[in-house]
C-alpha cells in the first residue's frame, strides 16, 4: 500500500518513512506542496501531511484534492494543535488531525483506522472478469473504459466484487449500501445489471434464491460465504 508523506522536515519524514516501511508501506516522501502536487500524478491509498509547508499550507493542497472529487484519505500532521486549527483542517477536506509531538504508534494506528474506513485493505483495484473497479476513486472500467456508475450501484458492485466467488446475502449488500429496502436492492441490482451488459462486460450478477447474489466469470465458483 503506498503512502505519501508530505513533510519538510528531513529527520522527522525519515522517521515516518521508515516506521511505515517497517509496518509494510510503500512511502513516497515530498517537502512541499508544489512536489507533492507532481507526485499526485500516481494514485496512492493515504496522504500523511504537515500544514505549514515552505510554499504554502498542506489544507490547500487538501482543497485541491477535494475540488477534483480526489478520497484519498488524509491524516494531517501539525504544530497548530488548537481546537479552532483542528477544526479549520477538518473542514477543509482532511480525515483525521495528529498535533505534533505526537506518537509514532498513535500515526500508525490512525493510518490504519483512514485506511478501514475507505476500504483501502481491501485493496485499492478489484478485478473480475473485464471489470476493474478503482476503490480510491470510485471508478469502474470495462476493458479499460470507463463506465458511469451511479453511488448505489457503485457500492453495491464494490460489495460483490470483494467477495467474488462468494454468495453475497441481501443483508449484507443492503448493510453496504445507501438504505430504501428490499425493493430498492432489487432496483439498484437491475440497473447495475444492465449497465454492465450494455458496456460489455463478461460477468454476470447471478441470484442464488433465497440466498443473495454472486459475481459469475469463468474464473469464479460459487462458495458459502
Amino acid at each position: 500500500m503506498k503512502i505519501l508523506v508530505i513533510e519538510d522536515e528531513k529527520a522527522l519524514a525519515g522517521l515516518i518513512e521508515q516506521t511505515l516501511q517497517k509496518s509494510g508501506y510503500g512511502v513516497t516522501l515530498a517537502g512541499s506542496v508544489a512536489e507533492a502536487r507532481e507526485k499526485l500524478a500516481q494514485p496512492f491509498e493515504a496522504i500523511i501531511s504537515d500544514r505549514r509547508l515552505p510554499d504554502g499550507d498542506g489544507l490547500d493542497l487538501v482543497a485541491e484534492l477535494r475540488a477534483a472529487n480526489n478520497a484519498t484519505p488524509v491524516l494531517m500532521l501539525t504544530a497548530m494543535g488548537l481546537p479552532q486549527e483542528r477544526v479549520k483542517g477538518l473542514d477543509a477536506g482532511a480525515d483525521d488531525y495528529l498535533p505534533k509531538p505526537f506518537s509514532l504508534y498513535e500515526l500508525q494506528a490512525r493510518l490504519r483506522a483512514l485506511l478501514r474506513r475507505s476500504g483501502g485493505p481491501q485493496g485499492v483495484k478489484l478485478a473480475s472478469g473485464n471489470v476493474t473497479l478503482d476503490t480510491l476513486h470510485g471508478t469502474v472500467q470495462v476493458d479499460g473504459k470507463t463506465v458511469p456508475m451511479g453511488k448505489r450501484e457503485l457500492s453495491l458492485l464494490t460489495e460483490l466484487m470483494r467477495r467474488a466467488g462468494q454468495v453475497v446475502s441481501k443483508d449484507v449488500l443492503e448493510h453496504g449500501a445507501p438504505s430504501g429496502g428490499r425493493n430498492a436492492l432489487e432496483v439498484a441490482l437491475h440497473r447495475l445489471r444492465k449497465n454492465l451488459a450494455d458496456h460489455g462486460a463478461d460477468i454476470e450478477i447471478a441470484t442464488v434464491r433465497g440466498v443473495g447474489y454472486w459475481i459469475v466469470d469463468e474464473n469464479a465458483a460459487p462458495a458459502a460465504q
